[in-house]
């Protein structure tokens, strides 16, 4: 008696194990998910219409859009030499923080996806290519599922700190006359795309 006993505990015992084994392995799968980059231009398919703001433009007419492109300016060149870079455009040290996705290997990377056009909208609200559709956009919880960033303020301080040549600790003024060198809600107020109010997104189709 005793001794089945004991079988049954230990049976019992390794039931369990394993139970716990699966459930860390499918919390572990479930923390690696690695979404897929679509691209500003498939964004556009949607948020370049005007009824519901156009934020493509809008993103189009900041330093966002030409991260990339001002990193062969001759004052980015010149901040690079006294780093010890070469050329600002192929080195981490720049592009890490002037294009999306830098370091991402290249079959997370959609057909429309180029690296020249900047800091595009993923670089902010994620990798956009599981939450892209409008569908799935409608339902704020079930985008956050399938990739979207909610905005933060870490999101922009992990570029936009002291470790930039460009960077002005003045740059911003409080308003209680201190200068920093980065308000979160100014800058934000700067490259703001709000959809407007009372937009309807089951009034047009779904955009490609």
């Amino acid at each position: 008696m005793r001794a089945s006993r004991a079988i049954r505990a230990r049976v019992v015992h390794r039931l369990l194990a394993a139970c716990f084994c699966l459930l860390f392995l499918a919390a572990a799968d479930a923390a690696a998910t690695e979404f897929d980059y679509a691209g500003a231009k498939r964004c556009k398919s949607c948020h370049g219409k005007e009824p519901i703001g156009n934020q493509y433009a809008s993103w189009l007419d900041t330093k966002h859009a030409k991260a990339y492109e001002t990193l062969a300016s001759d004052k980015a060149r010149e901040w690079a030499a006294e780093a010890g870079v070469d050329d600002p455009q192929q080195s981490e040290k720049c592009v890490k923080c002037h294009v999306t996705a830098y370091g991402v290997a290249p079959e997370r990377l959609g057909s429309k996806f180029k690296i020249e056009d900047g800091v595009q909208c993923e670089g902010c609200h994620g990798a956009g290519n599981s939450y892209r559709k409008k569908k799935i956009m409608m339902d704020r919880d079930r985008a956050v599922e399938k990739g979207l960033v909610l905005q933060s303020e870490e999101i922009c301080v992990a570029c936009h700190n002291d470790e930039s040549p460009a960077w002005d600790p003045e740059r911003y003024t409080l308003e209680d006359g201190t200068q920093v060198g980065f308000d979160y809600d100014q800058a934000v107020e700067a490259i703001a795309h709000p959809v407007p109010e009372g937009y309807d997104p089951t009034a047009e189709g779904e955009a490609d």
